[in-house]
């Protein structure tokens, strides 16, 4: 069930517009100048949400973002439906899409500053049809 809530507010968030997938947010050292020029290449305003696959090694994501009232980072494997409810907008990583369902990003954009969310119909079709094989399956 609890899979289900979670696949039904993440095609929500996609229908609604307040989802972005990039292929991946990497920094060289934790700058929080550095989250916030992400956020605004990508337009993302408002309470946002980082899901990325893992802790990343360095800890350069997560600490570049932390000091920002605004956003929280969350982790593919224990996110919940809260979370995306909450959330304004939702910023999804490639590594963490397939993580949270299976889902292969397409695009080869990097989150630096200057990076563009990507357009990717692939994955939106694949979200629905997994969500419409959940619900008729009970």
């Amino acid at each position: 069930m609890r899979r289900g809530a979670l696949r039904s507010a993440l095609t929500d968030a996609w229908r609604s517009g307040k989802l972005a997938v990039v292929e991946e947010l990497e920094f060289d050292e934790p700058k929080t100048r550095e989250a916030l020029a992400v956020l605004d290449a990508l337009e993302l305003e408002g309470r946002v949400l980082v899901v990325l696959p893992q802790p990343t090694d360095s800890g350069s994501v997560e600490k570049s973002f932390r000091n920002l009232p605004r956003v929280k980072v969350a982790y593919a494997g224990g996110l919940g439906v809260y979370d995306i409810l909450l959330a304004d907008r939702v910023l999804f990583t490639g590594p963490a899409l397939e993580v949270f369902g299976g889902v292969r990003s397409t695009g080869s954009a990097k989150a630096q500053p200057k990076a563009a969310v990507e357009d990717q119909p692939e994955v939106e079709a694949e979200v629905e049809a997994e969500t419409q094989a959940e619900e008729r399956s009970g």
